[in-house]
């Protein structure tokens, strides 16, 4: 039998409470000593329960960039669109000890990035490389100093192409999220 670590402490609660009064009705009966009971009971479940080390997740992504090759028709026109967001090794990330409550220690990482290209037929219709700058005005200062550009999600509505990101602080719950929006010509807009 397998319990989660609320219903084990539950489960002892109601073990003692019961072995006490059983003990108080009948002097007989035989004591339960705690190392022997505890040393019984299955704990190899906490291990899968654990937390994942969100760290060593996001180390990994360093060498995953992701990468979209697809191709649209808008008016009759065929549009293909080349798009890729990766970690660009630069250690340009200063994480403070204050946001990394596991280690207490500073975490040096690195800047994520995505480049993007418009063609049609042949013709290159835009480049752009995609960067945290873009979306200063949308940002606090810890965000300014401390945030990638994270978690792209890849969108094409219309005659137009939406990328939202999470620009975010590595390994912590504090980012924003934000959109960038793409017409045929190059031309964004940014919001929140």
């Amino acid at each position: 039998m397998q319990f989660n670590g609320l219903n084990s402490s539950l489960f002892i609660f109601i073990l003692f409470t019961l072995l006490s009064c059983s003990s108080a009705q009948n002097k007989s009966s035989p004591k339960v000593d705690a190392k022997t009971f505890y040393s019984k009971i299955d704990t190899t479940h906490t291990e899968e329960m654990s937390e994942p080390d969100f760290r060593k997740e996001f180390i990994a992504t360093y060498l995953k960039p992701i990468s979209i090759d697809t191709s649209f028709i808008n008016n009759g026109k065929n549009y293909r669109v080349l798009f890729r967001h990766f970690c660009t090794m630069d250690s340009g990330l200063r994480v403070p000890a204050k946001y990394n409550f596991d280690t207490k220690k500073d975490f040096v990482t690195h800047n994520f990035i995505s480049k993007m290209v418009l063609f049609s037929n042949k013709d290159t219709l835009f480049k752009k490389q995609i960067t945290k700058a873009m979306f200063d005005n949308l940002l606090d200062t810890s965000l300014k100093n401390y945030a990638t550009l994270l978690y792209p999600n890849f969108y094409i509505k219309n005659d137009s192409i939406e990328i939202d990101y999470s620009i975010s602080i590595p390994v912590t719950d504090i980012g924003v999220g934000v959109q960038i929006k793409f017409d045929k010509k190059g031309n964004y807009t940014i919001r929140e």
